[in-house]
């Protein structure tokens, strides 16, 4: 339809409402039409105040997202001439909701902050920080806070596939081990589940390692002589971490390069920003894999599975040291319940987060390794010996060195004060993803002059916030 024949229709309108897609490819139309009809109503002398109210909701990574910031600047000609921008349910829910659904609202206008329009069981709220401009940054930062979840997401396939492997190749019967295929659904797959816990939960701190090594070395920060001394230690205990993480770090690298849509840097360095920016992420997708490994190693923990664990010479009680193990599991387990709550409602202030992550965190982290060294401790003496599973070391001990070594090296650069001084003074990098959707927002918003104002808004937890 030209725009001569989309006047005639809105002629005398005084709202249009807007629930198609790629508003910004059809604003200088659309921009047109809503001129051509204001004009038509004014030789007319009704002349009503012609508003526009946009209902779409574009994916930023697959279609245009600011298309009415490009329609209210098509119009910008005439200031009387709003244009609205609703966000929080779908276009369905204008005509087929039911009770009231709050309508978060943004505008153009400066003088008025929700439209004079009654729409049966639509609730106005207009939002915050209520301009155009905003809610393009807002949309941008929402689609990046569900990329950062992806990235998690692959991170923790990349684990898995790294731990289900090594423990399918030490168990089976095709490999080194003895055990038939109809364990695996359970028995080897709860083995996978409990590894990749504990390596999620220590994504996080081992990344910021790595960083706070890096920045030691390479002079960043406010760092001294000790904290070279201390680095160089810290440097030797990360090295086998380093070598247990080579595998799931090139197959999360591919996976994150190849299935998702933001620019980003495959930079060693910047990978690591990202690690460490993920911590809410990898700490809840983590906790999901805990809670699998408690319900299915409950399901395990009998003597046709476990016959070691059970000493039968004492009325068929646990060994003493799979006492501690488990012990070890469930605080770590308890530890780690609180934290994914704590990061899920994030809001708080840092006095009150801040001891939650500095202490809480480790000492699950330093428990769910304890839960597995006590658990196999016993079998390490022929960890490399060739008769003993071809030589394979134990699940047990090649899980658990990744996290010791992490929580060990985080230990020393913490009590020494190392972290602190390597990253005093270093520009705080977002997560790629943060970092690609601004970057989307100042292509798309140039000319807007509250870009420096949105730039600061930027926070490192994903979130748009209101400078």
């Amino acid at each position: 339809m030209s725009a001569e024949d989309m006047s005639q229709v809105l002629t005398n309108a005084s709202f249009v409402m807007y629930c198609g897609r790629k508003l910004s490819e059809n604003a200088s139309l659309m921009a047109a039409a809503l001129q051509g009809a204001r004009n038509i109503s004014s030789s007319s002398g009704k002349a009503p105040l012609l508003q526009f109210i946009d209902w779409s909701n574009p994916d930023p990574q697959t279609e245009s997202f600011d298309g009415a910031v490009a329609v209210a600047a098509a119009v910008a000609s005439t200031p009387d001439q709003v244009v609205w921008k609703v966000t929080g349910l779908s276009s369905y829910d204008v005509s087929g909701h039911t009770g009231n659904q709050n309508a978060i609202i943004y505008t153009s206008s400066t003088s008025s902050t929700q439209p004079a329009l009654d729409i049966p069981g639509i609730v106005w709220q207009p939002a915050p920080k209520n301009t155009l401009s905003a809610e393009v940054a807002a949309r941008l930062m929402t689609r990046a806070e569900v990329e950062r979840w992806y990235d998690a997401a692959w991170l923790s396939f990349a684990v898995y596939a790294t731990a289900f492997g090594y423990v399918f190749s030490r168990y089976s019967q095709y490999v080194n081990g003895k055990y038939p295929d109809t364990m695996i659904p359970l028995y080897i797959a709860d083995k996978a589940f409990g590894w990749t816990a504990l390596w999620m939960m220590s994504a996080a701190p081992f990344a910021g390692n790595l960083l706070a090594i890096m920045n030691t070395f390479s002079g960043a920060g406010a760092t001294n002589g000790l904290d070279t001394i201390n680095a160089a230690v810290c440097a030797v205990i990360m090295a086998v971490p380093v070598f247990s993480f080579i595998f799931p770090w090139i197959t999360w690298a591919l996976a994150r390069n190849i299935f998702t849509r933001w620019e980003k840097s495959i930079s060693f360095k910047s990978m690591l920003v990202d690690l460490v920016s993920l911590k809410t992420e990898t700490g809840v997708i983590s906790f999901f894999f805990l809670m699998t490994h408690a319900f299915m190693g409950s399901l395990v923990a009998i003597p046709q599975y476990k016959s070691k664990w059970f000493d039968a010479d004492n009325k068929g009680r646990f060994y003493g040291n799979y006492e501690l193990s488990l012990a070890c599991g469930v605080i770590a387990f308890v530890l780690v319940t609180m934290l994914t709550i704590r990061s899920l409602i994030k809001e708080g202030s840092w006095m009150k987060l801040k001891p939650v992550y500095n202490y809480v965190s480790p000492l699950a982290i330093l428990l769910a390794t304890f839960h597995l060294i006590f658990m196999g401790y016993k079998g390490w003496s022929g960890l490399f010996n060739p008769a003993s599973y071809g030589g394979q070391p134990s699940p047990t001990f090649a899980s658990s060195m990744f996290s010791l070594g992490v929580v060990g090296a985080h230990i020393f650069l913490m009590v020494l004060g190392t972290k602190k001084r390597a990253r005093k003074g270093v520009r705080v990098e977002k997560h790629s993803a943060i970092e690609a959707a601004f970057a989307k927002y100042t292509k798309s918003a140039a000319g807007i002059n509250n870009t420096q104002h949105v730039k600061d808004s930027f926070h490192e937890d994903g979130a748009f916030h209101d400078a």
